[in-house]
């Protein structure tokens, strides 16, 4: 038999409502420190803490936060990089283009480049490419968005030099082989088919072409399955050639030591000219819309979408506070008790109509402008249904009075989120990348969680009002015909 040590014993009984307990349970005078009968003790309800004192908090300093530095070469290229306990090196060159850019006349060329990623070069060929990337033990990846794409690698530290001259390679010497075109052409194909597979995506690339008029955040991921044919080798060279410039460009690291990131930068970029500015994008016009799409489905698609906020918005922290508040991220509990379970829709929706497969908010955030996205999915003879209950929570969003207790919990999870995700080197050397290619430097999470914290109820209840006074984006992808026309949904936020 197991008895706790005296010193602990002593602390668990001067708390008054534990002595009586402690006298009559064997089975706290038996249990080992820290054993799972803790939680078991008869009369002490869960909410009553069994000690006393609170626990310290951490001395300030106790795990060092890595530095962020920064340095930009002669011909414009920005190198960031922090340090990163993991024996992987992340890296990764961030282009500030995308479809945003992108004209009729070479719509879908970022996704192309995309998918033409790491391929062959002017110095290398396809197969060589691919038998260095094993000979690294690397993985990489290339990921086209309406403003900024991202090419990856990540391998063991030591091949870091490797890693950056690969990146400068596919970035600056794209050499696209007919053979090869072809081939991707019919994954792009594919990929477009596919799209409607993804709800979440092709709701919110919906959202945006039917939202933004005259082009710019508008303009789609993926063009037509019929424009194609524009997409060829000269096409794809010229945009290479106006926006994968040194001087619109990031090379960020995590895991890599600054001083041998610059000298590798300065190896493989370094010689390259910074080039012109690129064209500006076309500014952003958001106007509202509806896209409605029949599909023989057992299920439909449902998104109501408003103008959000951009990167340099003040109102951007709160908006993302918002968006955890009403049901960003996960909606069911993943990872502990608890997690995503306490957000408006999870309460008012979810966990109240058993035909709400799904419903979670979204926040797609671009440089002047943004989305806050509601979407759901039930079968088609509920939609109509599940529709009218999320107009009814959005219109909420803007009228009931948010409560204390839910905001720091939005907060709590915002953080939490925000930090676990840094975690990872591949999500922190994106962020590296993203936050100075936007911003020209960075925001360590220290700074954001301290503004995360100054979010108060009612500025949440005032950025909540000023989403909501845009006109609402409609898209339905299967049974149309029980969604609300669009005149009645607009109605309820005029």
């Amino acid at each position: 038999e197991t008895t706790l040590a005296p010193d602990r014993m002593a602390l668990l009984t001067r708390h008054q409502p534990l002595r009586a307990a402690v006298a009559a349970t064997p089975a706290l005078r038996r249990m080992a420190w820290g054993a799972p009968e803790l939680s078991q003790v008869p009369g002490v309800p869960l909410n009553v803490p069994l000690y006393d004192e609170a626990p310290q908090q951490a001395p300030e300093g106790l795990v060092p936060t890595p530095e962020t530095h920064i340095t930009t070469m002669a011909n414009g290229l920005k190198v960031v990089s922090q340090a990163h306990a993991s024996p992987v090196a992340n890296v990764g060159v961030v282009v500030n283009t995308g479809s945003r850019f992108e004209t009729p006349s070479n719509s879908g060329a970022s996704y192309m480049l995309q998918l033409m990623a790491f391929t062959s070069t002017a110095s290398t060929s396809h197969f060589k490419m691919v038998r260095n990337i094993e000979s690294l033990g690397a993985q990489t990846m290339a990921t086209a968005g309406r403003e900024q794409m991202i090419y990856s690698a990540s391998a063991l530290k030591p091949n870091a030099k490797q890693l950056v001259e690969m990146l400068a390679e596919t970035t600056l010497e794209g050499n696209f082989v007919e053979w090869e075109l072809a081939e991707k052409k019919a994954f792009y194909a594919n990929d477009i088919a596919e799209l409607q597979h993804n709800p979440l995506q092709y709701v919110t690339e919906k959202a945006h072409t039917a939202g933004y008029t005259g082009g710019s955040l508008g303009n789609p991921l993926m063009c037509p399955s019929k424009s194609l044919g524009q997409l060829t080798p000269d096409v794809l060279g010229a945009f290479m050639e106006t926006y994968y410039t040194p001087s619109n460009m990031v090379l960020a690291a995590a895991g890599v030591d600054h001083a041998e990131l610059v000298k590798a930068a300065e190896a493989a970029f370094g010689t390259v000219p910074s080039g012109g500015p690129p064209p500006p994008a076309a500014k952003a016009n958001y106007t509202g819309g509806e896209y409605r799409e029949v599909v023989d489905s057992e299920v439909t698609q449902f998104g109501l979408a408003f103008e959000g906020v951009g990167w340099k918005d003040p109102d951007f922290v709160p908006v993302c506070v918002l968006n955890m508040l009403m049901g960003g991220g996960a909606s069911f509990s993943a990872g502990g008790p608890g997690k995503g379970m306490f957000s408006r829709l999870y309460v008012n929706v979810l966990n109240k109509y058993a035909y709400a497969f799904n419903a979670a908010t979204s926040n797609a955030v671009h440089s002047d402008s943004g989305l806050f996205l509601v979407h759901g999915t039930a079968p088609a003879g509920h939609v109509g249904s599940l529709a009218s209950v999320l107009v009814e929570e959005m219109a909420a969003m803007g009228s009931k009075p948010f409560q204390t207790d839910e905001v720091a919990r939005a907060k709590n999870q915002l953080k939490s989120s925000l930090h676990m995700n840094l975690e990872s080197s591949s999500i922190l050397f994106e962020d590296l990348g993203r936050q100075v290619a936007t911003y020209g430097k960075r925001v360590s999470p220290a700074d954001l969680c301290k503004q995360i914290d100054a979010v108060t109820p009612e500025k949440l209840s005032e950025v909540a009002k000023r989403i909501l006074k845009s006109p609402p984006t409609v898209v339905v992808h299967g049974d149309i015909t029980a969604v609300p026309r669009y005149d009645l949904i607009a109605k309820n936020f005029s």
